[in-house]
């Protein structure tokens, strides 16, 4: 896709994290500032990311609730990545 930059965040690859939901994590009652999914969200916003892409339905669905409680203005837009393959078809 012309102009795509991909930008890897603070935690990534072998120190990556995901949203929370996997494991079990998501039964587990966390407070809102230390959830992995607010936590993923932010570094997104700290790299200047417009897209946040995922394969996985949980994060879709974590990335999505963080995402409401950003700062009015911020947008960031998040993605499973089959759409935006679909997108450069």
């Amino acid at each position: 896709m012309a102009g795509l930059e991909l930008v890897e965040m603070a935690d990534s690859r072998e120190n990556s994290l995901c949203c929370g939901g996997g494991g079990g994590r998501i039964w587990v009652e966390t407070p809102k500032e230390e959830r992995f999914s607010d936590l993923r969200v932010g570094q997104a916003v700290a790299v200047g990311a417009e897209v946040l892409a995922t394969s996985c339905p949980y994060c879709i669905t974590n990335f999505e609730d963080s995402r409401l409680s950003l700062d009015e203005g911020v947008v960031l837009e998040i993605k499973d990545i089959t759409e935006i393959l679909q997108e450069l078809i």
